[in-house]
């Protein structure tokens, strides 16, 4: 399973490598554009996305991905891991397109459970479209 963490800070980039590298081949972004540019050329199977970033931030970056040519992108789970607690801006995430949002500093075992959540919904989601469901 191919994870991409989307975040400035190299800490927290760190930490959550620390934390999954266990369950997941991980690689990383620095921003919502470098992340844009590696889904574009690469396959994952879930992505890990910070909201406050330079260049791009993780809300455009989130819509531009479920706006992607590629078919793999509009059914990856994006899930938001910020600072940002503020309700506006999680429904801005939401409505670009992520799938969970969760605030920093993130509890591994509630973002687990997430992870696993949305890959069981994007296993089910692909498995009813080659079933022609």
């Amino acid at each position: 399973m191919k994870l991409l963490i989307v975040d400035d800070n190299p800490i927290n980039q760190k930490f959550l490598t620390f934390s999954l590298k266990r369950h997941f081949e991980i690689e990383t972004a620095n921003n919502g554009l470098e992340a844009v540019n590696t889904l574009d050329a690469n396959d994952f199977d879930i992505v890990l996305m910070d909201l406050s970033m330079p260049i791009m931030d993780g809300a455009e970056a989130t819509k531009r991905i479920r706006q992607s040519m590629h078919f793999r992108n509009k059914h990856i789970p994006i899930i938001f891991v910020t600072t940002n607690d503020f309700e506006h801006e999680r429904i801005r995430c939401m409505e670009n397109g992520g799938d969970d949002y969760l605030i920093k500093p993130v509890d591994i075992e509630e973002l687990r459970t997430s992870i696993d959540y949305h890959l069981r919904q994007k296993h089910d989601l692909m498995f009813n479209t080659q079933l022609g469901n």
